[in-house]
């Protein structure tokens, strides 16, 4: 039993070590993928190898059966959309195969981390978020000494025209890794009952994440902060409002002090200053979202098909588009239609829903950080496609089981008392 824990222990702290560590993949088409996702298949056959683990998989179905049908009715609506492959003049096959394969790919993470949640409770719970921790911190570091190599003339590779990308390939994911980590390093200084949640850690994730210059990321994590904000103002939560203030101000003023010292900050300011100048690239965005919206309405009920918004436009537009339309909404609503659409949107919605009204009734500050971190990424989903990304699947699953937690009197907090005081 001991050593059957410590190999679980440690198949899931190198599952989220690894997890930002990204490589492409050449396999027909190019795919963007982690290490984790070899791992993964790994960790899974060892999981159904181990037979105490198969009463523990029933539990995992019915406890948590809301985020487990939610996945496979977003799959099942993705094959649906496969229908229209019969009628299109041009079809992907293999690009809309692998947007499946790679939904399948998330479904096996999100399976996996509940059944040892399940399994472990609370102390994998803390072995998940204290792992993420440090990789978010290994991450930040990577970002910033990137780029200050880049301003004195070395470029390392892990930069994109000096806006940091570490090791996930792109700015734009490092900075919404950095801010799911934003709320997961929170989580952990909340369970681990200190008493300042903001620490180093979490100062070298937000300076990271402004040396990746990503609009979204950025745009994202302030809106989030004031949408947080404005809900506890509301609900005249006014000690919590006046600590989360401050908060947000003691934020601001490192942002400020780095800046000064700096002109890292100053160049993802600039870039988020100037969205809508020419030459940005907005504009081209926007066309892209204007074709995506009147592909659906071509294609209302289940789409041109998955995968299949580059190769569909010919039919409409006379000319072949090279970019998807890097918005997570828009890609839902033209490939899969109205129904894959809405199979997408129902479980973020009810997630919201429950943060909100957690934030209202008590206040809790779990539910505050967890609003702040889904509302960020519910942002970024308009600039980015999302669907694919693992560690976002791994924040709604997180988030679920806080949510089905969090109200039964504090159980991760109150057990983690027992836990300290023993």
């Amino acid at each position: 039993m001991f050593s059957s824990r410590k190999m679980d222990f440690f198949l899931i702290g190198l599952l989220v070590f690894c997890l930002p560590i990204m490589f492409h993949l050449q396999v027909i088409i190019q795919l963007n993928a982690s290490i984790s996702d070899v791992l993964i298949i790994f960790v899974l056959l060892w999981a159904i190898a181990n037979k105490e683990n198969r009463g523990i998989i029933a539990s995992v179905l019915a406890k948590y059966h809301l985020i487990i049908i939610y996945i496979l009715l977003l799959i099942y609506f993705c094959l649906v959309s496969m229908i229209n492959y019969f009628t299109n003049i041009f079809v992907d096959f293999p690009y809309g195969v692998s947007a499946v394969l790679k939904l399948s790919v998330n479904f096996m993470y999100v399976f996996i981390f509940l059944v040892y949640i399940e399994k472990y409770k609370e102390k994998i719970l803390l072995h998940v978020l204290r792992w993420w921790k440090y990789t978010a911190l290994v991450v930040a570091i990577i970002c910033i000494g990137s780029v200050l190599l880049y301003r004195v003339g070395i470029d390392n590779g892990l930069t994109l025209q000096g806006r940091a990308l570490a090791t996930l390939n792109d700015p734009n994911l490092a900075a919404l890794y950095l801010i799911v980590s934003l709320s997961f390093i929170a989580l952990y200084s909340i369970l681990k009952q200190k008493k300042v949640t903001i620490n180093l850690s979490m100062i070298l994730v937000l300076v990271a994440l402004f040396t990746t210059a990503s609009r979204g990321g950025i745009l994202s994590i302030v809106l989030s902060v004031m949408a947080v904000l404005f809900i506890v103002f509301m609900a005249g939560r006014m000690k919590e409002l006046i600590l989360f203030v401050s908060i947000a101000i003691i934020g601001c003023l490192i942002v400020y002090w780095v800046n000064s010292y700096s002109s890292m900050i100053s160049f993802a300011v600039e870039r988020v200053t100037n969205i809508g100048s020419e030459g940005d690239g907005t504009s081209y965005r926007v066309f892209l979202w204007e074709s995506a919206i009147e592909m659906w309405v071509r294609n209302p009920i289940i789409g041109v098909g998955i995968g299949q918004f580059i190769s569909y436009s010919p039919e409409i537009f006379g000319y072949t588009f090279y970019n998807i339309p890097h918005n997570t909404y828009l890609t839902f609503l033209s490939e899969t239609g109205i129904l894959g659409f809405c199979a997408f949107i129902w479980f973020p919605l009810y997630l919201i829903s429950k943060l909100v009204t957690g934030v209202v009734s008590s206040g809790n500050k779990v539910y505050f950080y967890l609003l702040i971190g889904l509302i960020a990424i519910a942002i970024q989903a308009i600039s980015i496609n999302i669907e694919n990304i693992r560690f976002i699947w791994l924040f709604l699953t997180i988030a679920f089981v806080f949510i089905r937690h969090v109200p039964n009197q504090g159980t991760f907090l109150y057990a983690q008392h027992l836990e300290v005081k023993k």
